[in-house]
């Protein structure tokens, strides 16, 4: 009997599942583990060395090396064979952040409001992990240069604002954040962003 596997540490959270060919009818279906898609974020998106994608996922270098590597193999003959792929994704958990104008209310959430709000989503119950005041506000900084790096210090995986201009959505998707552009009403709404 084979040992169980260790939990990986994974902070990539895919807007998208699912990628079938267009031409054709697809030929079968290959699944990319979670723990695949982490590793080509990691080097692929955010080009971290090995070792450092390693460490982040909190695993050996040869087991990373063996992960990124079935993960390549996977994605190259799906696209040679014209099969779908599918990303799974175990984790119904995400890290999202919104900056508000109130510490109390969500009547403002603009990337240049005064506060930016991180919080926990993890079945259904939210919890705040940090609120502090946005440097893109109080530093009257750039938001597609600002953002992006707090965010990915924070591991936050979603991003949402009612508004968010194109140069501030393209800096957080090569993060691996995804950017919703909706209005919420009260801090619950929070839980059931992936859903809609």
């Amino acid at each position: 009997m084979g040992r169980d596997k260790n939990k990986r540490n994974l902070i990539y959270k895919p807007a998208f599942k699912d990628f079938i060919p267009e031409n054709k009818p697809f030929a079968g279906v290959t699944v990319l583990l979670d723990e695949e898609m982490e590793a080509i974020y990691l080097m692929d998106i955010l080009n971290l060395y090995q070792e450092e994608a390693a460490i982040s996922m909190e695993v050996s270098r040869p087991t990373f090396t063996r992960i990124l590597k079935n993960a390549r193999q996977k994605l190259t003959r799906a696209l040679v064979y014209g099969n779908k792929i599918t990303i799974q994704d175990d984790n119904s958990g995400y890290i999202v952040a919104i900056c508000s104008a109130s510490l109390d209310n969500f009547e403002s959430i603009l990337a240049t409001d005064k506060y930016l709000l991180i919080y926990k989503v993890q079945n259904n119950e939210l919890t705040l992990l940090h609120s502090f005041e946005n440097q893109v506000a109080s530093k009257n900084l750039k938001p597609a240069i600002v953002l992006p790096q707090i965010l990915m210090q924070h591991k936050v995986n979603i991003f949402l604002s009612t508004r968010v201009g194109e140069g501030l959505k393209n800096s957080l998707f090569a993060k691996g954040i995804q950017a919703i552009e909706k209005q919420i009403s009260k801090k619950e709404d929070l839980t059931n962003l992936l859903d809609s």
